[in-house]
């Protein structure tokens, strides 16, 4: 198993990664002809997206996908840039193709919690990183596109981290079910990775 790669939303100027949502945001490359497939382990869902978030709502800015049928149509009049073996941005690539300035508008009603500065000690070798793992934890919520509210939960990703540093069988349980702990390291669900949080 191998840590995935995430969703990335930018916030004034900063980048977080995302760590649980309480409703799927509505984009898929589906939507335009493209079957994404896995290129590599660290993307089982053969793409993902980065964001812009604003007062205005969110932004879908840019998104890197690999196609099935090597079918790469236009995306809001934005045809796709591959990097070569060759290129400096291969890594960043990681063998997809990007889709640069799409700006499409979601219209989304939700909770999106989302972290930055992440700390490599709590770093987990399987699906996504888990909110403790992140120095800055935000909550945005959003209404029918609109940004409402953002809350920061970094205190609470700080005592989770006391609780594991302090009590290392509080850590062990929570992976001692080895089925549930894969199944939760795949999902982004918010009952799960930020259980704290009213839905």
């Amino acid at each position: 198993m191998t840590a995935q790669i995430g969703d990335s939303f930018h916030y004034k100027k900063r980048e977080y990664c995302i760590v649980a949502i309480s409703e799927p945001l509505k984009f898929s490359p589906q939507d335009y002809g493209i079957t994404p497939e896995s290129y590599c382990t660290a993307c089982w869902a053969g793409y993902w997206c980065e964001y812009e978030i604003s007062d205005k709502g969110i932004i879908l800015t840019n998104f890197y996908v690999n196609s099935k049928d090597d079918y790469y149509p236009e995306v809001n009049g934005v045809l796709p840039l591959f990097a070569d073996k060759n290129s400096k941005e291969r890594f960043k690539y990681m063998g997809h193709h990007l889709y640069k300035g799409v700006n499409i508008l979601m219209p989304y009603t939700g909770k999106i919690v989302v972290g930055k500065d992440f700390m490599q000690e709590y770093y987990i070798h399987m699906g996504y990183q888990r909110a403790w793992a992140y120095k800055d934890l935000k909550e945005f919520i959003f209404e029918q596109g609109e940004l409402v509210d953002v809350i920061d939960h970094s205190n609470v990703a700080k005592e989770l981290r006391k609780k594991i540093d302090e009590d290392p069988e509080f850590f062990k349980k929570l992976h001692d079910n080895i089925p549930e702990f894969i199944e939760s390291s795949f999902n982004l669900e918010l009952a799960t990775k930020a259980w704290w949080i009213q839905s």
